[in-house]
């Protein structure tokens, strides 16, 4: 393999349909036995939703798993009666609102919600119960062992053969992104050129005096995968670490950060240069700024510049540190940073 091509080499796969046969196949059908006060069973019928998105990426041998669900769960019971056949019946759900990575790094465990959809007695509630204190509980683990199956199936479709090469000592080869944005900011310091200069003060209809704030690093990894990392709202959130929306065309809207940057795209050069119109949650009401990101080839990297133009002047310091943490160290919390040893 060229150095060219062992220095930027980066598969990445979308398991999000597999991951809704994963969690069908371990989950539905599972049932729990009622003894007392009456005999019966309650059970899980289906998915009957599931939303997010699970993806596996090889980083020069190294994998990064990124995933983020919620999943609901159809549960029912019975209760036999000894005067009919049909018994007492109840219906309800099981909801898991973050099946993420996240939670699975930090070492916490999942949480769920269970309802109950049908007429609620004193028979119908010792089902609830028992799906709460048994059922439930009792789906856990295939929560817990969902990424190590994901890998054993799809780590070889994106080129990782199982070697631990290249991969910090004692790591098994699997990793996910962590939050680097306050760890980063100050190792990052060096490599992450930043500069500001005062700009000419803008006649806005508030008199708002405006600055700009210029950002650039070099990044080892590709200018069109660069530009896809920034663009494609399936992969944004490697690196936010939060859901993304956005359309690249013209006058679309974007949301990152859960929200807390908006604004709408004004022009693009496809893997060059982006433009948008840019605010951050803090600046005076319908005040945007301009930001825009461009990427520079190089010989064995790529600079990426971002330069955020109408920053009120007395969010400089927060805006420049802001794109700094969460653009240029996000993006090297996936190994991206020059001289990184992955």
């Amino acid at each position: 393999m060229s150095s060219w091509n062992k220095h930027y080499h980066w598969k990445t796969k979308n398991a999000t349909p597999w991951t809704k046969e994963y969690f069908t196949k371990n989950l539905v059908g599972a049932t729990h036995e009622l003894t007392k006060p009456q005999k019966g069973n309650v059970k899980i019928d289906s998915i009957s939703h599931f939303e997010g998105d699970v993806e596996l990426g090889n980083r020069k041998g190294r994998l990064i798993t990124i995933y983020d669900c919620q999943l609901t769960l159809d549960w029912s019971g019975r209760l036999e009666d000894g005067k009919s056949e049909e018994g007492t019946e109840a219906k309800g759900t099981i909801s898991f609102p973050e099946v993420s990575h996240e939670v699975q790094d930090e070492g916490e465990e999942y949480k769920y919600r269970v309802e109950m959809t049908s007429a609620t007695s004193v028979a119908t509630q010792s089902m609830l119960e028992a799906v709460r204190s048994h059922l439930a509980p009792s789906l856990l683990p295939y929560f817990h062992k969902f990424r190590d199956e994901l890998v054993a199936t799809h780590a070889k479709d994106v080129g990782h053969e199982g070697s631990n090469e290249g991969t910090p000592t004692g790591g098994s080869g699997v990793s996910t992104p962590k939050d680097t944005s306050a760890a980063q900011t100050s190792s990052n310091t060096a490599a992450t050129s930043t500069s500001t200069s005062s700009a000419p003060k803008k006649e806005e209809s508030s008199k708002l005096s405006t600055t700009k704030v210029d950002v650039e690093s070099d990044l080892s990894i590709r200018s069109d995968d660069l530009w896809d990392l920034l663009t494609n709202p399936g992969r944004i959130p490697m690196w936010t670490r939060a859901p993304a929306q956005l359309t690249l065309n013209p006058g679309s809207t974007f949301s990152l950060f859960n929200g807390n940057v908006t604004g709408s795209i004004i022009s693009i050069e496809p893997t060059n240069k982006l433009v948008q119109k840019w605010r951050a949650p803090q600046w005076p009401p319908n005040h945007f700024g301009t930001l825009t990101t461009t990427l520079a080839q190089g010989e064995s990297s790529t600079k990426l510049t971002l330069t955020l133009e109408g920053v009120p002047l007395e969010e400089e310091d927060r805006s420049r540190d802001a794109l700094d943490r969460f653009y240029i160290a996000g993006l090297k919390g996936l190994g991206l940073g020059t001289g990184s040893v992955m």
